[in-house]
């Protein structure tokens, strides 16, 4: 189950992705404090559930959820309030229900158990990131396709933050380490990004791809990687790790710096 939460208070924004990461059915929780970037994630992510606030500087609870109804008509809405007499106003927009601030981890968990039948299990196509040695994506078994060695290299970049919001700024850097964050590299990063997602749109995992406002990362819940599970102690991928982790690229050196520090290997 993947949520979103939108709310002008950040500590109510930290009480709802803490309670729900909590659950073993929700796959993953993203808070936003502008429901224009929440909109705009949901143009390109698929969402099962939103909680809202109804009182919000610049757009209502109210007015995010109907466009949510017209981006995503099968998005589940549970507006978060503080006032009981707001509830009427949940049954005008196909809420599900709502829930009184302040609210604890039973409340939230009976709005979802309403929703856990109507979710379809996703099960989508397999994919397995390599980074140990070269960095290479397969997806059913089969390496994917990259139609630029840039795209190639964005992807490796975010699943080398595993699952961290990387900026435009910080990717360009990366990626061109010699130009000058200037307009044209700014244009040419677009290109690289569009060339990414039509790369994984035609492995049909675009899912992975998290972009949000000048931020990307990955959802890390959407594959298999050889060096998060060393992270994890897999004693598995630390047996199959050889002192390489993806080669050709410079920033990855750091990352690298830190597994063998972890396994003793200096």
């Amino acid at each position: 189950m993947n949520i979103i939460a939108v709310d002008d208070e950040n500590l109510v924004l930290e009480d709802i992705k803490d309670i729900c990461e909590g659950f073993d059915f929700v796959t993953s929780v993203n808070t936003f404090s502008n429901p224009a970037d929440a909109l705009e994630y949901t143009v390109l992510n698929t969402v099962d559930v939103a909680f809202l606030d109804i009182e919000m500087p610049v757009m209502s609870g109210i007015e995010l959820a109907k466009r949510f109804n017209r981006i995503r008509p099968d998005i589940k809405i549970i507006f978060v309030t503080g006032f009981k007499e707001y509830a009427y106003y949940a049954f005008g927009v196909n809420a599900i229900g709502y829930i009184l601030k302040p609210f604890s981890d039973d409340m939230i968990l009976e709005q979802l158990n309403k929703i856990r039948p109507d979710i379809p299990h996703r099960y989508g196509p397999k994919v397995f990131v390599k980074t140990f040695g070269y960095f290479d994506v397969f997806v059913d078994g089969k390496p994917m396709h990259f139609s630029s060695s840039k795209s190639k290299e964005l992807l490796a970049l975010l699943v080398d933050r595993r699952g961290g919001s990387v900026s435009t700024e910080n990717a360009v850097s990366a990626l061109w380490p010699d130009r000058a964050y200037d307009e044209s590299v700014q244009s040419l990063f677009r290109k690289v990004l569009k060339s990414l997602r039509t790369a994984l749109s035609d492995a049909g995992v675009l899912d992975i791809l998290i972009d949000a406002r000048n931020q990307r990362s990955v959802d890390t819940s959407k594959f298999d990687c050889d060096s998060y599970k060393l992270f994890r102690d897999d004693p598995e991928a630390i047996k199959e790790y050889q002192n390489e982790y993806m080669n050709g690229y410079a920033w990855a050196k750091q990352t690298k710096q830190h597994i063998d520090n972890l396994l003793g290997r200096n």
